[in-house]
């Protein structure tokens, strides 16, 4: 389980294909460039996640095979990461995502209400922690108007660049 964020930057997918056949190296560039202008949420993600929430989460606990918890912040740092992708399937071109399958359980815990009594996993995870989307979202809202601008920027760079090359053909 994997959870992610995004915000819109129209035209980006197509800037980003025009860009991988007309200079491939650039392309590199480009995804090494977007992934340092998302690390301030990045970042702020990873120092956010606490040591710890719950004390039941320090347990193993595995769900048909799967290995869910323990929690350890370590192991939620490590999670986050930063893709850039123009894959067909992909809403986004650029994606910060939990891949900790416990750190993803603790940001979303609780936005589904699918038990209509309550959940006491999901009270005391929002009594402790605060309602769903606990860590990724704050963080990104605090660094996403930065980093909306410096990636709007960098688009508008790079298309530059290919209308000029285009233009040079």
């Amino acid at each position: 389980m994997s959870i992610s964020a995004g915000v819109t930057v129209t035209g980006t997918k197509e800037v980003l294909l025009a860009l991988r056949q007309i200079d491939p190296e650039m392309r590199k560039q480009f995804d090494r460039d977007a992934k340092q202008i998302a690390a301030p949420i990045v970042e702020a993600a990873k120092q956010d996640y606490p040591e710890k929430y719950l004390s039941g989460m320090s347990r193993n606990w595995s769900q048909r095979g799967r290995q869910l918890f323990p929690y350890t912040q370590s192991a939620a740092r490590r999670g986050v990461s930063v893709k850039v992708s123009t894959a067909k399937k992909n809403q986004s071109v650029i994606k910060i995502t939990q891949r900790n399958p416990a750190a993803s359980i603790i940001e979303v815990a609780g936005s589904a209400r699918r038990n209509p009594k309550g959940d006491r996993f999901n009270a005391n995870l929002a009594a402790k922690a605060g309602q769903p989307s606990r860590v990724m979202w704050p963080s990104a809202d605090r660094h996403l108007p930065q980093v909306t601008a410096a990636i709007e920027d960098l688009v508008r760079t790079v298309a530059a660049k290919i209308n000029r090359s285009r233009a040079l053909q």
